[in-house]
C-alpha cells in the first residue's frame, strides 16, 4: 500500500528525535535572544578618508541548465508553485555569477568593529531558504523563519563552530542564533524536505556582500589600506583578488571563474 505525504512527514519529524525538536548544539554559536550581547569599542573609521571597493564576479565557462527542485515526495509544497522552481546552486545571468560571497579576507586584523543588531534574516518559504545565500558578521543576530504551515527544521553542518539543528513547526515560528567565530560558509539544510538548502556565511568585519542578479558588489566606508578581496561560491570555490585602496579612493575590480 503506497504510503501517504502525512504518513511520510510524521516519520521524518520523529527521526529527528527530541534534541531536534528543542534545542540545537550551542558551542560556537549562541541563541541572540537570550544571550547577552557582547560589548565592542569598534575602531573608529574615518568618513573623510574612506572609499569604496566595487568588485565583479564574471563566469566565462559553458552556462549549466537550470535543474528544476522536485518536490513531488511533498505534495502540499509542490502545490504552494504554479511555476517550476530552480535550483539557486549555479545561477549565471549575462556572464555574471548570482550567488556569490564578497568580502575583505585580509588586511583588517587589527580593526575592530562592533557587529550590526539588525538581523540578518533567511526565511523558509514555499519550501525553499530565501535568500539562498546570505552573509553576516561575527555575534551578528540571525534570523531563521517559517513562513509555511508545513513544518521545517533548521540543520547547520558547519566546519569551524560547532552543528545545529531546531525545528520551526509552524508559520511565524522564528529562531535567533548568532555566531562567536568566522566561516565561508555554513551549510543549511532542511531535514524533512531535503531539497531545501542554503548557505550563511560568517565574517569578522562588516565588508561582507553576496552578488544578486546583476553579478556585483560595492563595499562603502572602506578605510584606506591594503586588502585581500575573497569571492566564494558554493559550486566553484574561493578565489582572491589584491587591492589598495588609496585614502577617498574607489577600485573597481573583477574576478571570473
Amino acid at each position: 500500500m503506497p504510503v501517504s505525504a502525512s504518513v511520510r512527514r510524521a516519520v521524518a519529524l520523529a527521526a529527528l528525535g527530541l534534541t531536534t525538536l528543542m534545542g540545537f548544539v550551542a558551542a560556537g554559536c549562541r541563541d541572540s535572544s537570550s544571550a547577552p550581547k557582547p560589548s565592542v569599542v569598534a575602531t573608529p573609521v574615518d568618513p573623510a578618508t574612506a572609499g569604496t571597493v566595487r568588485l565583479e564576479v564574471r563566469y566565462s565557462g559553458p552556462v549549466p541548465t537550470p535543474k528544476v527542485l522536485d518536490m513531488s515526495v511533498a505534495a502540499q509544497c509542490a502545490a504552494i508553485h504554479t511555476q517550476p522552481v530552480y535550483d539557486q546552486s549555479f545561477v549565471v545571468r549575462d556572464g555574471r555569477l548570482v550567488n556569490a560571497v564578497v568580502w575583505i579576507k585580509q588586511g583588517l586584523e587589527h580593526w575592530v568593529f562592533a557587529p550590526p543588531s539588525t538581523p540578518v534574516r533567511i526565511d523558509q518559504k514555499g519550501c525553499i531558504f530565501e535568500p539562498h545565500v546570505v552573509a553576516a558578521m561575527v555575534n551578528q543576530p540571525i534570523e531563521f523563519t517559517n513562513s509555511d504551515p508545513e513544518p521545517h527544521n533548521v540543520h547547520g553542518k558547519p566546519r569551524v563552530v560547532s552543528a545545529f539543528n531546531f525545528m520551526l513547526s509552524r508559520a511565524g515560528a522564528k529562531r535567533m542564533l548568532a555566531f562567536d567565530k568566522p566561516e565561508v560558509a555554513i551549510p543549511v539544510g532542511c531535514d524533512i524536505h531535503p531539497w531545501m538548502r542554503a548557505y550563511v556565511a560568517v565574517v569578522s568585519n562588516p565588508y561582507v556582500a553576496v552578488t544578486a542578479s546583476e553579478g556585483f558588489v560595492t563595499l562603502s566606508n572602506v578605510p584606506p589600506g591594503e586588502y585581500v578581496i575573497g569571492v566564494w561560491h558554493e559550486k566553484l570555490g574561493t578565489k582572491e583578488q589584491v587591492v589598495k585602496l588609496e585614502p577617498r579612493g574607489s577600485a573597481a575590480l573583477q574576478v571570473t571563474y
